[in-house]
């Protein structure tokens, strides 16, 4: 079997690697402290360049890019680590908005000149993602939301409600109650209380909501599979520097075998990826976020893995913000419980067994 890439896939690849450069630690700083955390002139710049295109069909616009395809996409920027929201306000929603029918808002989100968030989660529900406390009264919303990822960025919130319904509700409607906080990489979340928020309201099957899931779940172990790729670059590149006892750490056999795991770690999990996005999910709606939870669960404990050992191998200035193993650490932890940990996910994984 062939897995070079083609040259359309080549071309993605080295498109993002030139957009992001090298991590700059103080610009990403600087970014962090402005509104939201995030630069909306950026985030034009990623939608000229394509990469939110890829996320939906071409009947709606897009490119329609296969799962590979933004698998490897997702891959590269997590190998920049990447600041921008490409997953959780790009991704997303637009399978979401794609899901439910909404070309209008699909086609504003394809050209950056709209940013959406998805609210999914309910407080005091864990990872369960069946709406049951938020509903429609009416063409209103009422219930609360929580841990809404990139909720501080968005012109549009897509509220999932009981019914297996989509709200779209503007984040600036006097109904809506926004309380946003930082959570560990460094982007907002926030919180939403919806009292009695005017919305527009679109049929969405379970079976579709449950396949965004699934999609979600393989591109943020691809991006998981980049930034362990680049901890372990990061860290072989240190050891092979620093010096103890007058010889480089990189020479003890201690470490070489450490690194040696963790090598075979990355490895294993650059095949898991690449074998589940070669899946078709369009077979098997019912066991495609299924199968994906457990290549997120296996991606995210190989990543963890390397992330805290190349902290270990840098020492204490591992934990800061000032390497980027420091912040490619923090985003790996964010996206490890995203949409369900590990343990959470293997259950789900159990079940398509």
């Amino acid at each position: 079997m062939n897995f070079d890439l083609d040259e359309d896939q080549q071309l993605t690849r080295d498109t993002i690697g030139r957009f992001l450069g090298p991590v700059d630690v103080a610009a990403r700083h600087a970014m962090r402290k402005s509104e939201g955390g995030y630069a909306r002139a950026r985030w034009q710049e990623v939608a000229d360049l394509g990469l939110l295109a890829l996320a939906a069909p071409q009947v709606m616009g897009g490119i329609g890019g296969t799962m590979v395809d933004l698998a490897l996409a997702a891959e590269a920027l997590g190998t920049g680590i990447a600041i921008d929201p490409w997953l959780e306000n790009g991704v997303l929603p637009i399978r979401l908005a794609a899901a439910a029918g909404d070309v209008a808002l699909v086609g504003d989100l394809l050209a950056g000149q709209r940013l959406a968030a998805a609210a999914f989660a309910e407080p005091g529900r864990r990872y369960a993602t069946e709406a049951i406390g938020t509903r429609a009264e009416g063409d209103q919303v009422v219930g609360e939301k929580t841990f809404v990822l990139g909720a501080p960025l968005a012109d549009t919130l897509l509220v999932t409600i009981a019914g297996n319904r989509l709200a779209k509700v503007a984040h600036d409607d006097a109904g809506v109650v926004r309380q946003d906080y930082p959570v560990i990489d460094g982007s907002n979340a926030a919180t939403l209380d919806l009292h009695r928020s005017p919305a527009e309201l679109f049929d969405l099957a379970e079976a579709k909501f449950q396949r965004v899931i699934g999609d979600v779940q393989m591109l943020a172990a691809a991006e998981m599979l980049g930034l362990a790729q680049t901890m372990f670059d990061d860290t072989l590149a240190y050891v092979g520097e620093r010096q103890q006892f007058g010889a480089a750490i990189g020479s003890f056999q201690a470490l070489q075998h450490r690194l040696v795991e963790c090598y075979a770690a990355l490895e294993q999990a650059r095949s898991m990826v690449l074998r589940t996005a070669m899946l078709d999910p369009t077979t098997d709606d019912v066991n495609w976020p299924r199968l994906t939870a457990g290549a997120k669960a296996f991606v995210g404990e190989a990543a963890t893995r390397i992330g805290l050992e190349a902290v270990q191998m840098h020492g204490g200035m591992g934990q800061t913000d000032e390497l980027a193993i420091g912040h490619a650490l923090k985003r790996v932890m964010l996206l490890d419980k995203l949409f369900g940990d590990q343990d959470h996910c293997l259950r789900r994984f159990a079940r398509a067994a």
